[in-house]
């Protein structure tokens, strides 16, 4: 049997017949076995019986459509394939998308009776920016209008006139009748006039793209200590070959090594080609972990700068700045996406700058990494250049794009070493550079006890600042609105100035509503979590209501502010803040046990 694996994904509106299709290439490719079958005659298969064979889910079953991707496998005479049956409806297009990330080819399957849809057009761009290039549409449902090939005929005029929008290696437009099989494996009489190839055909005409021999990478899974000394490397080698006594170098580092054993598939081999996982040892340790990349020949670029065409698949709008997860191969760190634009139909042009990122949304944006990561354009080195971006509280995929090219800025960034350094800072002032993070709802008594605390402070001549929210608005911060993107720049501004306050030593005291737990996390993660003191002064709504010393509440109840926290707006109180205050206690109280906490702290 082949070993070669060719991936495809379906795509397209709705009810236009992805499964009924895919599970006819399964059936009459003879890939379905007796006890998959679910007690269906394959005899007597018919419209209401064949997508069973790919709706695994019970709901799918009841709903009559597909809500999770299904994976299945066929052989032709050729090679094996690998399809993943995607959802139509547009709630499920991350699921699409996830699929489209994987895949060589795209099956675009358009309904006969009715066209392309918007659904088709949406599937078909998110295809084409993560990076496939062949596409086979199936004009599906040809004997619900009687074969028609003027029918056929003007649906393809359409078609092709949409894939001329996108920078394709091949395509092909086919009529198909998924209920009959006709010109899916088979051909039939219905449709003697096409004389072109069956989906099958198509298929096997597709090339998988192989890298020219010549550059070796490989990225790292995996390390394990050797007992006795040493270590062995596990990894994917994705482009060259990979031989004994090869000389590997780091990307993004000076140092290099040689191969003292390759092996493969449990067996030690002299050489391998990519691609395949392997094991190897060097002969010396080098300092990488999983997800560093090695290679031999061209090198491979490093940056903390990425410009990525973006497909957002969270039912949460994204927001600029928000501190996410990025994977780019088997590496992670966390990132922020820093800047955004709306993109043309064709994905190659900007038309406009935009401040959030919407749910099956496509954009090119700017993505700002906390680490270096190793990564190609996806033109270049698809398994280099293809990301995901996740929530980091829950796990959720966020996004998916692929990388266009690094932006240098940071390279030519070289902080001045300064002779004076924190800690010196600290022994000048007698303080131990720290940041108190005081969020809450508005008229909580956030800035009442921050200020008693300063006063405190001062009459212990403890040197020390105030970063009030209200008063940054008017200076540092003027320029922006209550956004939710303005709200989390509104938190990084700050936060960067607290971490220049700490480290020139002094206590620094922050109050801000601070609404979203990513946020004041992103804070902790600028400042440095050892010295971010979160203080939840924990006041309920009605007692801030009823205190409402700016008359915020009264506007916001006549909708005069929207978006006011607490109101229209939530507030994610903080789950483990490092203090939590009762906001109805004495004042006295709460600053002695913010005192308190700053005294250990010191010790």
């Amino acid at each position: 049997m082949p070993q070669d694996i060719f991936h495809i994904t379906s795509a397209g509106s709705v009810d236009d017949g992805k499964s009924t299709i895919l599970a006819r290439l399964l059936l009459d490719t003879g890939s379905v076995f007796e006890d998959q079958m679910g007690g269906i005659d394959p005899s007597t298969v018919d419209a209401t019986t064949i997508a069973d064979l790919l709706d695994g889910l019970e709901s799918e079953r009841e709903q009559g459509i597909t809500i999770d991707v299904a994976h299945r496998f066929f052989d032709s005479a050729t090679r094996r394939y690998h399809i993943a049956d995607s959802p139509g409806h547009e709630q499920y297009t991350r699921n699409m998308a996830t699929a489209a990330s994987h895949a060589d080819a795209l099956l675009l399957v358009v309904d006969a009776r009715s066209g392309v849809k918007p659904q088709t057009i949406r599937h078909l761009r998110i295809a084409t920016l993560l990076g496939l290039k062949h596409v086979i549409v199936a004009v599906n449902k040809m004997d619900l209008v009687r074969h028609s090939q003027k029918t056929f005929l003007r649906h393809r005029g359409d078609i092709e006139a949409l894939l001329t929008q996108h920078e394709l290696h091949s395509h092909q437009v086919i009529p198909v009748s998924g209920l009959t099989g006709v010109n899916i494996v088979k051909r039939g009489r219905q449709m003697t006039w096409w004389e072109g190839p069956t989906i099958l055909e198509a298929l096997d005409s597709l090339q998988v793209h192989r890298p020219e021999p010549g550059d070796t990478v490989c990225v790292v899974q995996d390390v394990r200590r050797i007992s006795g000394g040493g270590r062995r490397y596990l990894a994917s080698a994705i482009r060259g070959e990979i031989t004994q006594g090869m000389q590997l170098n780091v990307a993004g580092g000076a140092r290099m090594a040689s191969i003292t054993m390759l092996a493969s598939s449990g067996e030690q081999k002299q050489a391998v080609v990519s691609p395949q996982e392997i094991t190897f040892e060097l002969d010396q340790d080098l300092d990488v972990e999983r997800g560093n990349v090695l290679f031999a020949g061209s090198p491979v670029d490093v940056t903390d700068y990425l410009e990525v065409n973006l497909v957002w698949l969270h039912p949460q709008a994204g927001v600029l700045g928000r501190r996410v997860e990025l994977r780019l191969g088997h590496a992670s760190t966390r990132a922020t996406v820093t800047r955004a634009w709306a993109l043309d139909d064709t994905h190659q042009n900007k038309v406009g700058e935009i401040k959030s990122l919407q749910e099956n949304s496509i954009s090119r944006v700017t993505i700002e990494a906390t680490d270096k990561v190793a990564f190609s354009a996806f033109a270049d080195i698809p398994e280099l250049g293809r990301i995901t971006l996740v929530d980091m509280a829950t796990g959720d995929t966020l996004a998916a794009g692929v990388v266009l090219h690094g932006l240098r800025r940071s390279d030519n960034i070289v902080p001045h070493d300064f002779t004076l350094q924190s800690s010196d800072f600290s022994a000048l002032t007698g303080v131990r550079g720290q940041v108190v993070w005081f969020t809450g709802l508005s008229g909580s008594g956030k800035s009442t006890i921050a200020n008693a605390v300063s006063t405190e402070l001062h009459r212990k001549k403890v040197p020390h600042a105030i970063l009030d929210g209200d008063t940054l608005r008017k200076g540092l911060t003027k320029d922006l609105g209550f956004s939710e993107a303005d709200r989390v720049e509104n938190i990084r501004r700050t936060a960067e100035v607290a971490k220049l306050m700490a480290d020139s030593g002094l206590i620094v005291l922050v109050s801000l509503i601070s609404p979203y737990r990513s946020d004041r996390d992103n804070a902790k993660n600028i400042v440095g979590d050892g010295r971010f003191l979160e203080v939840f002064v924990d006041t309920p709504l009605d007692e801030c209501e009823r205190r409402d010393p700016k008359g915020l509440y009264k506007k916001a109840r006549a909708g005069e502010l929207p978006q006011f926290t607490g109101i229209d707006a939530p507030y994610e109180a903080p789950e483990s803040p490092r203090l939590h205050l009762d906001g109805q206690r004495t004042l006295h109280e709460s600053m002695q046990q913010v005192i308190s906490q700053l005294l250990i702290a010191d010790e």
